[in-house]
């Protein structure tokens, strides 16, 4: 809160320098953002995550933050990753399913189904984004953490499916909340895979090219 107040006027006028929304956070946005916040950082480098959140209200999939880290770092690896300066906005993406798993909770107690299966698709496709975009995930902390609010997410819907006999089905166990795991899905999944390894094909071959 007191970093809130000490910056209050930088963050106004980094808000001010944004978008009003961003429909695209293709390789051109993501660097006019990264360049804002090279700016920011410079003068207020606590606050750096107070930014980052001003621009994660402004996008379509507030997890399209994790490009800022994945953008600028020399690879898709998770501890590459962690290295770069906006590497905050993992756990923040990581802090937002488990906001939407608090608040899953709190719509399943009250029987608001609907709102509960919007939530919970939120939550999977958070998750997919993730580990779409970072590898060597699992080992690290940042998967530790995502196993463990994956595994308590999946223990809160399962109890609720539960209620209802086997014959009925129910709406959180609709295999269509988890859309990247059909085959529309899985081919997307396998073309970010696939363009990964090239970029860092290229990268490893651009070292070795320096190196000589």
């Amino acid at each position: 809160m007191m970093c809130v107040l000490r910056t209050r006027d930088a963050l106004a006028k980094f808000d001010e320098s944004l978008p009003k929304q961003m429909s695209k956070f293709d390789d051109a946005m993501v660097g006019r953002m990264i360049a804002l916040l090279n700016a920011f950082a410079k003068q207020h480098a606590e606050a750096v995550p107070f930014a980052i959140t001003l621009i994660a209200k402004r996008l379509k999939a507030p997890w399209q933050m994790l490009r800022l880290a994945t953008k600028i770092s020399p690879s898709k690896k998770a501890v590459d990753i962690a290295a770069t300066p906006y590497a905050v906005a993992v756990p923040m993406v990581l802090d937002r399913i488990d906001d939407h798993r608090a608040a899953l909770r709190i719509a399943l107690r009250n029987n608001r189904v609907l709102v509960a299966k919007a939530l919970l698709a939120d939550i999977y496709n958070t998750e997919y984004a993730i580990r779409v975009r970072i590898d060597k995930l699992d080992g690290s902390p940042w998967g530790i953490r995502l196993r463990e609010l994956m595994d308590a997410t999946a223990a809160m819907v399962e109890a609720e499916i539960k209620r209802f006999p086997d014959e009925v089905g129910h709406v959180l166990g609709s295999r269509r909340l988890r859309g990247y795991q059909s085959l529309g899905g899985r081919l997307t999944y396998l073309a970010w895979k696939g363009r990964d390894a090239i970029t860092d094909g290229a990268a490893y071959c651009m070292k070795l090219i320096n190196v000589a």
